[in-house]
C-alpha cells in the first residue's frame, strides 16, 4: 500500500479521490492488519450492545459476518442474528455461526430500506457503515423502526473531519486532509449520529468519543486511504507536484522508519426505542 503514496504523484492517469471512495468496501481486507491498533474501540462497542441469551439482533453492514457469528455466540440458540450488507460479494462470502450458537440469516440489501417488519429485533448494530450510505438519516431511521419497543441502536462511526497525521508541514496536511476527508460520503456524519437519532424518535441517546492511535501505514490506509492522498492531491490541483511529492515521501519515511502516527475519533452513539 504505502509505496503508491509517492509513485501515483505526477502520474499520467492518477486516481481520483472519489473513485477510492466508491471503493470503499475494498478496505475491509485491511482492516484485520488494523486489527490491534481497533481492539480496545472494539471492545468497547460489544461491550455497549445489550443483547441477552435468545435476543434477535441485526448487523446492518455485516460484511462477510464476523460480528454476526460473535453476537449468535452470545445470544445462543435461543436467539437469532441477522446480517444485512449492500455488497453481494460480501454476503456470498459470509461464513454460518458455530454448532450450539445462534442460527444465523445473511440478508443482501439497503440499510436506508431494510426488508424486515417493525419491532422485529431487540437490538440493530452499525459500525462504520453509516459514513458510506447515500441517505444517513433515512439509515437511522430504519434500524430504530426495525427493533421493538426498549430496544437498541448502537452505531459507531470514525469522524474523516479529525483525522491528524503527525507530518511536518502543518498547513499542507490540513489542506491536503481537509480536502481529502470530504470525499468519503457522509466525512461528518459521526458528529451527527446523535442528532440523526434523536430526530428518528430515539431517547435516552448517550454519545462517547474514543480516540485511535494508528501506528503504521497499512493500519492508516485501511480506514482513511492516506495513502492514495498525495497522488491524487497533485493530480486534482490541491497541491503542486512537489509539494504532493514530498508529503508523501514524508509519509513513507515515517512508516519504513517506525515512526509513523495518525491519531483519530470515532463517535459511538446508543439510543433506546420509546
Amino acid at each position: 500500500m504505502g509505496a503508491t503514496v509517492g509513485a501515483e504523484t505526477g502520474s499520467a492517469a492518477p486516481l481520483r479521490p472519489a473513485e477510492v471512495w466508491r471503493r470503499a468496501e475494498d478496505a475491509r481486507s485491511f482492516l484485520d492488519r488494523a486489527a490491534a491498533e481497533l481492539a480496545t474501540l472494539k471492545s468497547e462497542l460489544d461491550g455497549m450492545l445489550r443483547v441477552s441469551p435468545g435476543d434477535r439482533v441485526l448487523d446492518v453492514g455485516c460484511g462477510t459476518g464476523a460480528d454476526v457469528r460473535a453476537i449468535a455466540a452470545r445470544v445462543g440458540p435461543a436467539g437469532r442474528v441477522v446480517g444485512l450488507d449492500s455488497s453481494k460479494e460480501q454476503i456470498d462470502r459470509a461464513v454460518p455461526a458455530g454448532p450450539g450458537d445462534a442460527p444465523v440469516e445473511f440478508h443482501h440489501g439497503d440499510a436506508t430500506a431494510l426488508p424486515f417488519p417493525d419491532d422485529g429485533f431487540d437490538a440493530a448494530r452499525a459500525e462504520r457503515v453509516i459514513e458510506h450510505v447515500p441517505d444517513p438519516a433515512a439509515a437511522v431511521a430504519e434500524m430504530l423502526r426495525v427493533v421493538r419497543p426498549g430496544g437498541q441502536v448502537l452505531i459507531t462511526d470514525p469522524d474523516h473531519g479529525l483525522w491528524a497525521p503527525d507530518l511536518d508541514d502543518r498547513g499542507l496536511t490540513r489542506r491536503i486532509m481537509g480536502w481529502w476527508g470530504d470525499h468519503v460520503p457522509n466525512p461528518w456524519v459521526a458528529r451527527q449520529l446523535r442528532d440523526l437519532l434523536v430526530r428518528a424518535g430515539a431517547r435516552d441517546v448517550t454519545v462517547t468519543a474514543r480516540p485511535v492511535v494508528l501506528t503504521s501505514l497499512v493500519a492508516a490506509d485501511s480506514l482513511t486511504w492516506i495513502g492514495k492522498a498525495a497522488g491524487a492531491a497533485a493530480a486534482q490541483g490541491v497541491a503542486t507536484p512537489e509539494e504532493a511529492r514530498e508529503w508523501g515521501e514524508e509519509i513513507l519515511r515515517r512508516d519504513a522508519e517506525g515512526r509513523f502516527l495518525m491519531l483519530g475519533t470515532f463517535v459511538i452513539v446508543s439510543g433506546t426505542k420509546p
